[in-house]
């Protein structure tokens, strides 16, 4: 009985491998699986780069090996090394790519996924992309390098910097030369980020690397216009964790071979000992200095680019919830950030204004803080006016900001959302002293990544997929006998609002409509501030520079005690 019982098991995992795909790559053969939440197939870990540890910690990714027999694509636990407060988390051998797939013979559009925090860490929680593959949709979702790792950028060979938007380029390369074989269409790619990786999409449409690799593109909670989208002091950052280690040379290509070398333990420790009020990351995208010319990513600022119009001209939708702020709500119950606000507001007035160096600097923090907290104290009995600001500053002012001016260059449709559903998808709120009023921060991913939704709110998913699916499939929103929603214009500056009740029954206790203008009054008061005070991230200057610029500096002096 028991012989006959392995038999039966034996020949039941025979035919289950059987049945579990194969498609031939540019590698080679990879295996994939048959899905465990849908009647789709789950390709996990594909390689689409070689290894970025050792000497290529900081560069370019290199070119993804070769299988030899056939790679079995099952390892969904790979994540990039970044820190956490418990030490670093990941392998920094991490880029890989995992693909959702239902028919392997069609040609589908294909949705490309980047999830980030700050470009400091990602959600370690495996997704669900059955909603978007049950309606015929590829999903790819794309690992790439955080914190330190992907951000380095000190404009030397051995960290030219954006090496984890340099994952991606290479990334969506692998994706024209193979989703074919997965049933995709490589002429219709859709990038979609979230957070941090908003925002690396949204540059992404900036930079000459990914011209022509994607055809529409989604940014959720993010934007390249945000403060803390680019890098304003990458070398004085990197010098400062350096001190941290002990590192006391005198130029960078000492610093990167320091830091190459550097045990990834020690180098989580010190980075969790860096804190920032004034919302900018401590590594983050930057503006290269054509160090490493043959993979530039972003070579000006950002409003530069989409003014010039030198851009991709690509179909772009953008959204952002009505409590973005929430982003800054643990901070606010365990931190201290509300005293550190009422003491000293200036410090966390955005790095993108030029205020420190102001001569009325005192005027502008008091303007600033007056718009949202009057004469109050910033206090847990102002915690609201404490998200908005946050909320405001960090996502949505850039983000409105960025759809308007790009509408005024792109010759494609410029879209944008706001997300203000408070449905029961909010439930689960990890503060209770701090009252949630609106959708936080990521709170719309719920609909779109999550299976187990009650009837209630499966209603409010239908309308969101609704929307998304019409854009990844045409890049448009024209929907037959649905809410309209025109595309930004150099007139008019509509914009969709969906928001509403929780428990409602139906669709009838929503309201789903166009309106104009989002957002007015905050916009003037951060429109009159940007006019003024606006300052753009620089490149990071070469090492050669800097050199010639300290031998003019002691020529001088020395023609000085000369004279």
């Amino acid at each position: 009985m028991l012989l006959l019982t392995l038999i039966c098991a034996f020949a039941l995992a025979n035919a289950q491998a059987q049945d579990d795909p194969i498609v031939n790559t540019t590698q080679g053969r990879v295996q994939g699986s048959s899905a465990e939440d849908g009647n789709y197939y789950v390709f996990y870990g594909i390689n689409y780069a070689g290894s970025v540890s050792g000497e290529n910690r900081f560069k370019a990714p290199p070119p993804p090996p070769s299988y030899p027999g056939v790679f079995h694509a099952n390892n969904s636990d790979v994540i990039c090394s970044h820190p956490t407060s418990k030490g670093i988390v990941g392998v920094e051998d991490c880029l890989t790519l995992s693909i959702y797939t239902a028919n392997l013979t069609a040609s589908q559009p294909v949705l490309v996924w980047l999830q980030g925090e700050e470009y400091t860490t990602t959600d370690t929680t495996l997704r669900s992309f059955k909603n978007f593959v049950d309606r015929n949709v590829v999903v790819v979702n794309v690992n790439y390098r955080l914190s330190i790792f992907g951000f380095l950028c000190l404009g030397v060979p051995e960290a030219p910097g954006n090496a984890g938007l340099k994952d991606v380029v290479q990334a969506l390369k692998w994706i024209q030369e193979n989703i074919a074989g997965f049933g995709g269409n490589p002429n219709n790619v859709v990038l979609f980020g979230h957070g941090s990786g908003a925002a690396m999409v949204d540059l992404l449409t900036l930079s000459p690397s990914a011209e022509n690799l994607m055809h529409k593109a989604i940014t959720q909670s993010g934007s390249a216009l945000s403060p803390g989208a680019i890098a304003y002091k990458p070398i004085e950052y990197a010098e400062a964790l350096g001190a941290k280690l002990g590192y006391t040379g005198k130029s960078r290509e000492e610093l990167a071979r320091m830091l190459t070398t550097t045990d990834i333990t020690l180098l989580a420790t010190a980075l969790t000992e860096f804190e920032f009020f004034n919302n900018t990351a401590l590594f983050a995208p930057c503006i290269e200095n054509n160090v490493d010319s043959n993979n530039t990513i972003i070579n000006d600022a950002p409003i530069n680019i989409i003014r010039s119009g030198n851009y991709s001209h690509i179909p772009y939708m953008a959204g952002y919830t009505n409590k973005e702020g929430t982003i800054r709500a643990h901070e606010a119950a365990y931190s201290q950030w509300l005293e550190k606000m009422q003491t000293n507001f200036d410090d966390f007035i955005q790095v993108d204004l030029d205020v420190a160096t102001n001569s009325n600097k005192t005027a502008i923090v008091e303007s600033i803080r007056e718009f949202y907290f009057s004469q109050r104290i910033i206090n847990m009995k102002t915690i609201e006016d404490y998200l908005d600001y946050h909320g405001d500053t960090m996502i949505l002012v850039s983000a409105i900001r960025g759809v308007r001016e790009r509408a005024l260059t792109s010759r494609a449709v410029v879209y944008l959302y706001e997300f203000a559903y408070t449905g029961a998808l909010n439930s689960d709120w990890p503060l209770p002293q701090i009252p949630l009023t609106g959708v936080r921060h990521g709170g719309l991913l719920k609909y779109l990544l999550n299976i187990n939704l009650t009837q209630i709110e499966g209603f409010m998913r239908e309308t969101v997929m609704k929307h998304y699916l019409s854009f990844i499939y045409n890049g448009t929103q024209a929907i037959p006998y649905d809410s309209l929603w025109d595309p930004i214009s150099s007139s008019r500056f509509p914009y969709l609002i969906i928001e509403g009740g929780e428990y409602a029954p139906n669709l009838s206790m929503s309201r789903i409509q166009q309106r104009y203008n989002p957002h007015e009054r905050t916009m003037s008061f951060w429109n009159d501030n940007y006019a003024t005070l606006y300052v753009a991230p620089s490149p990071v200057s070469s090492a050669a520079q800097l050199m010639s610029f300290f031998l003019l500096v002691g020529l001088f002096q020395l023609l000085l005690n000369v004279l």
